[in-house]
């Protein structure tokens, strides 16, 4: 009953657990501006930004497949196949290579969603499967070396920056942010989704579209890591079979870092886009002072489990001990 009174505390109208990852951010903002003041930079928050626009995508992808109770293990390693697929079908135009590539990735989110509804067989031993398929895929597809392509005008229009800290990639994912934040709210399939995570027996018997909901979440999945893959092989004019290797575990953690929970049910698009923009900005600002790869792991991990403990008996602790004790009435 504490840790649920924590979570429902409000200020301004924003819960306290968004509240202290929004303090962490900050935290991290300060700390590296200190550090070395050419990290609130322009050109280096345009660096933050592009992070965001890949991470993120993926990222709000795994949260709707987390949301409904399951996990999408594929979204990675279809990262890498939009990529080659955007750059070998585009060749004469890489707009319909794209095109290709969405279409692609909604139809694997599709056969996802199929072989769990109606052969009833769980997320993960289908989107392994997938997974390992998408793999071999992406080999094939690269055969052994890296696409790339001589038209440059797309990416270059897709990475200019606007007001030299954001790009047209950036808003694509912040205005997918704001498309499945409003599908939750306004539409059934949405809310369907968040109620098959948290009980699927009672929200299947109280008329909730099991089936439909899951092609939603893994549909869109599939459609999000594919738009990442084909846009950021755009900007680079180049895709392989390795892109996007480390990109799950990556949106896994931002994610759980924005307050989703494994369980399902839990956890809002906002959360996401605060937790993606942890890890981007930790990253950015741990790669400018010199650290490498090891620490950065390490540091995820850390802030992974400061989270992880504010969320928990920490956060109750928080609240009773620092907030404003409230007069009984009379």
């Amino acid at each position: 009953m504490k840790n649920a009174r924590f979570h429902e505390t409000k200020v301004l109208g924003i819960s306290m657990p968004m509240i202290l990852r929004i303090g962490l951010l900050v935290l991290i903002i300060a700390s590296f501006a200190i550090i070395d003041p050419s990290f609130v930079r322009a050109r280096n928050i345009f660096a933050i930004t592009q992070t965001f626009a890949l991470l993120g995508l993926v990222a709000l992808g795994l949260y709707l497949t987390m949301l409904a109770g399951e996990f999408d293990l594929s979204s990675g390693a279809m990262v890498a196949v939009a990529g080659l697929i955007t750059l070998l079908a585009g060749q004469d135009n890489l707009l319909t290579g794209l095109v290709c590539a969405l279409a692609f990735g909604l139809t694997v989110g599709l056969i996802n969603a199929g072989l769990m509804t109606y052969l009833r067989v769980s997320s993960l031993v289908v989107t392994l499967g997938v997974m390992m398929t998408l793999n071999g895929l992406a080999y094939w597809l690269a055969g052994g070396r890296v696409i790339s392509t001589d038209q440059f005008d797309l990416g270059f229009w897709l990475d200019d920056p606007h007001f030299s800290v954001i790009s047209i990639r950036c808003l694509i994912t912040v205005a997918a942010y704001v498309l499945i934040a409003a599908a939750l709210c306004f539409s059934r399939v949405g809310r369907d989704t968040r109620a098959i995570g948290s009980k699927r027996e009672v929200a299947g018997a109280s008329g909730a579209s099991v089936g439909i909901a899951l092609a939603f979440a893994f549909g869109f999945s599939s459609v999000s890591a594919a738009a990442a893959g084909g846009l950021l092989s755009l900007s680079l004019a180049s895709a392989s079979a390795t892109t996007g290797s480390t990109l799950m575990l990556q949106a896994v953690s931002a994610a759980i870092v924005g307050g989703v929970s494994l369980a399902g049910g839990s956890g809002k698009p906002s959360g996401v886009l605060v937790g993606t923009l942890i890890l981007a900005t930790l990253n950015n600002g741990l790669s400018l002072v010199g650290l490498g790869a090891a620490a950065v792991l390490l540091s995820n991990g850390l802030v992974l489990l400061l989270v992880v403990l504010l969320d928990g008996q920490l956060g109750t602790f928080i609240r009773e001990h620092f907030s404003s004790p409230k007069v009984p009435a009379r």
